[in-house]
């Protein structure tokens, strides 16, 4: 299932929610923190039953349960929702605009 996250129209499909891509990361990051449904329901104060939904996609996200899953693993609530890694998101767009500055510091002096 996914769900239009766009005002401006939608285009984009970075731009859409998946909501069994969600389940996967939260499964992801409980069996990496070596934890298990039980474990991790009880943490986030749900049912084991809300979380295996969740966690096989058949049930969506509430917001409680957004903030609740990302500040227990430190990751984004963007990580969550997209998939998207801020930390590299960012730094790659840091990166063309240092690769973009430093071609333009080569070009002067070139030209010297």
């Amino acid at each position: 299932m996914y769900l239009l996250l766009s005002a401006a129209g939608g285009k984009d499909k970075d731009m859409y929610f998946n909501q069994v891509e969600f389940g996967q990361r939260i499964r992801e990051l409980r069996r990496t923190g070596g934890l298990t449904q039980e474990a991790l329901s009880e943490e986030l104060n749900i049912s084991i039953d809300r979380l295996r939904k969740i966690e096989c996609g058949s049930r969506g996200p509430s917001p409680d349960l957004l903030i609740s899953p990302a500040a227990y693993f430190d990751v984004s609530t963007d990580y969550l929702l997209m998939g998207r890694d801020y930390v590299n998101l960012h730094s790659g767009k840091r990166l063309e605009g240092m690769l973009q500055e430093l071609s333009g510091i080569i070009a002067d002096l070139q030209d010297v």
